[in-house]
């Protein structure tokens, strides 16, 4: 993966100093084409003759800067493309690999209602690691934020989503100690109850589940809480490990 972003850094710097060339190649073009046109705009008698080959001269200037400028656009146009598949590169390795995704700050959304709706954008197109990167800077953004408890509960589903509990269950115990009485409350203690069972933990994911049934009588998860107990209950032989 560094190899790649080295890459990338590399064909960025040779496109800026191809740009910078071409830049200088046509403004030199520019100030030549300008004098070029004062002389054939003259109407003195004796300059007709250098008019004339002015006037050649001044149309392959032209034609010489039309080319530039298109071969200058393709080229910006296929280092945008080559930039954007060695990103969309980058990041499928760093989802494979597990690394968590930076954002910029220009990437996120002022207002808390865009920013909520970009982190659930990401995470119902199944893009966690950039759904985690949106809702981690939404509760450090907007703490105040009814939604915060939920923002970091998503960051846990997600991970239980990539089927890994053991980091699930660090991001979802955040939500009960640092949101407690959020809305995300119940979701969060269904997830832990998951994360324990997967990890084979069925003593603590029974615990936290009928902590879920005692505490929220009227959540409607409670089925779900129910329908986990049944699964612990009916555990095959040496599944569970405490």
């Amino acid at each position: 993966m560094r190899e790649l972003e080295q890459g990338q850094a590399q064909q960025r710097d040779e496109l800026r100093a191809e740009l910078t060339n071409a830049q200088t190649k046509m403004a030199d073009l520019e100030e030549v084409l300008a004098r070029a046109t004062q002389v054939v705009t003259r109407n003195s008698a004796d300059t007709g003759a250098e008019v004339e080959q002015l006037r050649g001269q001044v149309m392959a200037l032209e034609g010489q800067l039309a080319e530039m400028r298109n071969e200058l656009q393709r080229r910006q146009t296929q280092a945008e493309e080559e930039s954007a598949a060695i990103q969309r590169q980058l990041q499928k390795i760093a989802r494979s690999a597990g690394v968590e995704v930076v954002l910029e700050d220009s990437e996120i959304p002022a207002a808390a209602d865009a920013h909520w709706a970009e982190a659930q954008r990401q995470y119902e197109a199944r893009e966690y690691g950039r759904a985690r990167a949106f809702y981690r800077a939404f509760v450090q953004r907007h703490r105040a934020d009814s939604r915060a408890g939920m923002a970091q509960y998503r960051v846990g589903a997600s991970y239980l989503d990539e089927n890994r509990p053991a980091t699930a269950l660090g991001e979802l115990q955040r939500v009960i100690q640092e949101h407690r009485g959020s809305d995300a409350e119940d979701d969060a203690l269904l997830g832990i109850g998951r994360a324990f069972y997967a990890l084979h933990a069925c003593t603590d994911a029974r615990t936290t589940l009928n902590a879920l049934i005692r505490a929220h009588p009227r959540s409607p998860l409670l089925n779900d809480a129910r329908a986990v107990l049944r699964q612990i209950q009916g555990a095959p032989r040496g599944y569970c490990t405490s």
